[in-house]
């Protein structure tokens, strides 16, 4: 199955917060015509309900659409504001995964980022610790770090089993020096996976140790299936 038609399938599962009553627009039409002007950068519900206008004779029947006319940017914004950002994550993120399904060998990086636009109860910009998977150039996982964010080695380490039970190709992860720290190396060692992270000057006895495993390292000795080595990787 092509993957626009599996996705718009994803949408009619989910559930559809709305009151029967008054509703002109099919909630998976809705969903997808939101998501889709994510994608092409109409980033607030004004600027997408003039896009959706303007491209509504190609957008109407696809996304599947009964109405003649584009739905308005307050249609829009309501349906968005009460269905579950959860479902929809779940949905989503299995849908890609699906396409994967039968691919191993995926590397993703993990990094921490402050959204600019999401903000939390307190009004406060949200600070996600993202994981990106170079193969497909999307993030398969986002979860919420709390002031501090130095707790995002910690929020990884707490996210480790669901994500590899969601991604189980996903086999590398990759970090700047913040993820350098041996519990959270081991967890990904023991779910089966490897890990390639930073290691900088502030942590000048892991480095050192580093330079003197690999001094006498070539690309001609080097030869990660040797259990001596498998035992001995930093």
């Amino acid at each position: 199955m092509p993957p626009t038609p599996a996705l718009l399938a994803t949408f009619r599962r989910l559930t559809d917060p709305r009151a029967r009553r008054g509703v002109r627009h099919p909630f998976p039409a809705l969903l997808a015509l939101t998501f889709l002007g994510l994608l092409c950068r109409q980033a607030d519900f004004a600027t997408l309900a003039r896009w959706a206008r303007a491209h509504w004779a190609l957008l109407a029947g696809p996304l599947g659409f009964t109405r003649p006319r584009a739905p308005h940017a307050t249609t829009l914004s309501r349906a968005a504001a009460g269905f579950s950002l959860a479902e929809f994550q779940r949905a989503v993120c299995d849908w890609l995964a699906g396409l994967v399904a039968d691919r191993d060998g995926l590397t993703a990086a993990v990094d921490g980022k402050t959204s600019k636009q999401a903000r939390g109860a307190g009004g406060d910009p949200l600070h996600l610790l993202n994981v990106f998977v170079h193969e497909l150039r999307v993030c398969a996982a986002a979860w919420p770090v709390g002031p501090d964010q130095r707790t995002e080695p910690d929020v990884l380490k707490a996210h480790l089993a669901d994500l590899f039970a969601a991604w189980p190709g996903l086999r590398l992860l990759t970090g700047d020096a913040a993820f350098c720290q041996r519990p959270l190396a081991r967890a990904i060692l023991d779910h089966g996976r490897d890990y390639l992270l930073a290691v900088k000057d502030n942590q000048p006895d892991l480095r050192e140790a580093c330079a003197t495993a690999f001094a006498g390292a070539t690309p001609e000795t080097a030869d990660a299936t040797a259990a001596e080595k498998r035992g001995a990787r930093w």
